[in-house]
């Protein structure tokens, strides 16, 4: 990996190199990027076919003429600013690329042929090990040799348990293979030690080779930005200072989703169940809003009226306001399509705010073999259009957010009201639906307390969009669009700022040869997701078929187990969103964030690490024996037993059917809930709610910010520390150095009352009362430690630290104790 410089103030420098033809990029002395002017080419293009499949568009386009370069000049323009003018050898039109320095680590390249109608195409030489990760949110490691294209489209299809036998066909995920997204963005991070990306919003289409990458750019001119930096961390850091950084979701979006449909009754019921059941949620999410229907194989939610079903939901003013006194937030769902001969459709083409096509009528999307129409947010009318119709009255009932479904449907020969083209529009159709929502969200609510939720996207929808959740995922553990594609897709997502990521629990589609979810599926797709930022349970399209969290008793328990553990996190995934917003660093991080100098780790996408301290590695498919697990560089210890694991090496275990292999790493402490004190002073284990809680039973965040646990991995010997951001403001420094004498004795706090989901064998504890601004001194077994809140914390906080008794550690083999 070229990732060995410390040097941070190194700028790019730029060098012609004639005898290789190629343009190079440098960063403290190192080749970053190689572009192989000769392969630069002018693309006259020829007829475009353009076949609907269902969902997808194939798109088929042969060049008549394609004209590389063959040479070339570099002109002073300015200080900070280069020009090379290339030309073919022989007529034809040239490329001009202008180079502009805008930071000592970042260049853009203005790059544009003066051929009216052509494309552009670029291409790199790289090493056959350079690893090109990204190209936003994909469900398949994008590897070469791979063809793919910048599009926004739904993801790939499973064929159930025939796409592991139809591998070799290259329709194979259905329609189009592995790589359509709905979020297929021309941006990618480089092991090379560069970030870059396109701004344009027109299709490129990718080939990637072991030794050649090109990129063919479906405009006359673009521009590529590239970011280069010491290390990973720093080139995304420095990525997102650019592009902007996301904005911290309210407390709530923390703690998991529950969905409810068919009914106000339903919604009411499911509340209740998970109080009574002490099922941390904080949000009921009602799809169905606008109606549904369900016999004894499906649910379907149509029509697409976007007005609420009155029989189904008689009262949501009442059924709002009795969620929010049970500490919930209440969530609907929001699409651009309207089906043709709702009330809101003719309302949208009397208002003349519907997409329309060449002949001036609107366009027609089919969904499920039902015709919409789709709104035109290029319209000047738009926004107050979707705010006065769609946004208001459902901020009217109740609702504190929603899903912003779909945004990837707009045909190429639509002609919007802003005179481009649906060539032009369609991909960047994803944020001018993101920013109506954002826009209406900001006005409505400047506090913040709100969330939507998208699965397209496009450069910029990280900035816009509060969470995106993986899309329609099959219900099985099959390859090609089952459990095994979630880590991948959350891996991608994270190079294009999608920090606050989930999955629908257990899959979605359930069509043709994919069967519903079973007990096994729901149970390994529920251990990943509790690890993940946003936890959400899903119904699924075969809802009155699939598993669900309350099917038996061991599922509700597990699931109770795990609900638990994710929101215990709450305070450890608040600590990495203030510093995914201070300094662009995500919170769900591939391993090669964290271990660039690794060579494995830039090929794993199975496992992933949350922050700096926990590494996670789920069983994604259906046998658990020999589960294959890669511990990089360090000591790691079993979250469930304790057992401590040394790497880096590969280590294969049969991990049980209730258990996420889950690790701690050594030198590192992670913030958790605990709960709150019971009258005995016990802790119960437990925050039902990271919203407030009114009325009913529950532990909420108020009560829990009142106490904090840290569990910690280290040595009686090490000398180490950290600040963390407290989500009740201010920040808690803790330091642990070695005793140097006896310890006193101290005060000591059992091990709270649920505690299935925390941390096993943390043998040591100790606890203190911390006033912001006043430090503590504790003496203990485990060594020195020193605790204390900051001045412009807001409230005392009882501080409890927790560790391992280091002369009973117990190491782990190749076969056992995970």
């Amino acid at each position: 990996m070229a990732f060995n410089r410390l040097d941070e103030q190194q700028s790019i420098t730029c060098t012609l190199d004639n005898t290789e033809n190629i343009l190079i990029l440098q960063y403290g002395g190192i080749a970053v990027m190689r572009l192989a002017l000769s392969e630069l080419a002018v693309v006259e293009p020829g007829p475009v076919s353009v076949t609907r499949v269902i969902a997808w568009d194939v798109i088929r386009r042969t060049p008549l003429r394609t004209t590389p370069m063959a040479v070339w000049r570099c002109l002073k323009i300015s200080p900070g600013r280069d020009r090379i003018v290339l030309s073919p050898d022989g007529p034809g039109a040239g490329i001009t690329i202008d180079l502009t320095r805008l930071e000592p680590w970042h260049i853009a390249m203005d790059v544009r042929t003066d051929l009216p109608g052509a494309f552009v195409q670029l291409s790199w030489q790289t090493a056959a090990d350079e690893h090109w990760r990204g190209f936003g949110e994909h469900s398949h490691t994008i590897l070469p040799p791979a063809q793919f294209d910048s599009w926004v489209e739904e993801g790939p299809v499973g064929l159930g348990w025939l796409s592991s036998w139809l591998t070799f066909l290259p329709a194979v995920p259905f329609p189009k293979g592995p790589y359509p997204s709905y979020a297929s963005l021309p941006l990618w991070l480089s092991s090379a030690g560069y970030s870059a990306w396109f701004e344009s919003s027109e299709m490129i289409r990718w080939s990637l080779g072991h030794w050649r990458r090109k990129a063919q750019v479906w405009a006359s001119q673009t521009r590529l930005h590239v970011i280069a930096g010491p290390d990973p961390g720093t080139i995304l850091a420095r990525q997102f200072s650019v592009l902007g950084r996301p904005s911290v979701p309210p407390a709530w979006v923390f703690a998991p989703w529950n969905d409810s449909v068919q009914g106000q009754e339903q919604a009411l019921l499911m509340a209740r169940f998970l109080r009574e059941h002490r099922i941390p949620s904080s949000a009921i999410w009602i799809e169905d809003w606008m109606g549904s229907h369900e016999d004894s194989r499906r649910f379907w939610m149509r029509p697409l009226t976007h007005r609420a079903d009155t029989a189904l939901y008689p009262d949501f003013p009442g059924l709002a306001s009795t969620l929010h006194a049970g500490g919930y937030r209440m969530l609907g769902y929001f699409c651009p399509e309207l089906t043709e001969g709702s009330d809101l459709y003719r309302q949208a083409d009397r208002d003349g705010v519907l997409v329309k096509n060449a002949a001036g009528r609107p366009v027609r999307i089919s969904i499920l073999g039902i015709s919409h129409g789709q709104l035109d947010p290029t319209h000047p009318h738009a926004f107050a259009w979707m705010r006065d119709h769609l946004f208001q009255p459902a901020l009217t009932l109740g609702f504190d957010g929603w899903m912003a479904d779909f945004g990837e449907y707009l045909p190429v020969s639509a002609q919007m009201a802003d005179g481009t083209t649906g060539w032009q529009t369609h991909n960047r159709y994803p944020l001018l639906w993101q920013q109506a929502h954002r826009t209406f969200w900001e006005q409505a609510r400047p506090s913040g307390d709100y969330t939507f939720f998208v699965r397209s996207g496009w450069v910029g929808t990280h900035a816009l969009a509060p969470v995106m959740w993986g899309g329609d995922s099959d219900t099985d553990f099959e390859e090609a669009d089952g459990l095994p594609t979630v880590v991948p897709q959350v891996l991608s997502a994270q190079t294009a700022g999608f920090f606050y990521w989930g999955t629908d629990i257990a899959g979605y589609m359930t069509f043709g040869l994919t069967r519903p979810s079973s007990r096994l599926l729901y149970w390994r797709w529920l251990q990943l997701a509790a690890l993940l930022p946003v936890m959400r349970t899903h119904h699924g399209t075969a809802r009155p078929r699939n598993w669900r969290f309350d099917k038996d008793g061991d599922t509700l328990d597990l699931y109770a187990r795990y609900a638990r553990l994710h929101t215990a996190l709450y305070p450890y995934f608040h600590h990495l969103a203030v510093l995914a917003a201070d300094d662009g660093i995500p919170l769900t991080r591939p391993l090669y964030l964290e271990y660039p100098q690794d060579a494995a780790c830039w090929s794993i996408d199975q496992q992933f690490m949350l922050g700096p301290s926990l590494l996670v590695a789920p069983v994604t498919r259906k046998q658990s024996k020999r589960h294959m697990i890669y511990f990089p560089a360090g000591s790691w210890r079993c979250w469930w037993t304790g057992t401590v694991h040394e790497g880096p090496r590969w280590t294969a275990a049969d991990i049980p059917e209730d258990r996420l292999p889950l690790y701690l790493k050594r030198g590192c402490a992670v913030p958790l809930f605990e709960g709150a004190a019971g009258p005995d002073g016990q802790m119960e284990g437990i925050v039902d709610s990271l919203a407030p809680i009114a009325q009913g039973p529950g532990v909420d965040l108020d009560q829990a910010l009142n106490y904090l646990a840290l569990y910690a991995n280290c040595g009686e010997e090490e000398d180490l520390g950290e600040e963390i951001a407290l989500p009740s403001g201010g920040r808690l420094s803790w330091r642990h150095r070695p005793a140097a004498e006896h310890p006193a004795p101290g005060a000591t706090r059992d091990r709270p009352r649920h505690f299935a989901h925390l941390p096993a064998a943390a043998a040591g504890s100790c606890t203190a009362m911390l006033s912001p601004g006043d430090p503590v001194v504790m003496r203990t077994a485990g060594g020195l430690w020193e605790l204390s809140l900051s001045a412009n914390s807001t409230r005392p906080v009882t501080c409890t630290v927790r560790w391992w008794d280091e002369s009973n550690n117990s190491k782990g083999g190749p076969s056992g104790g995970h």
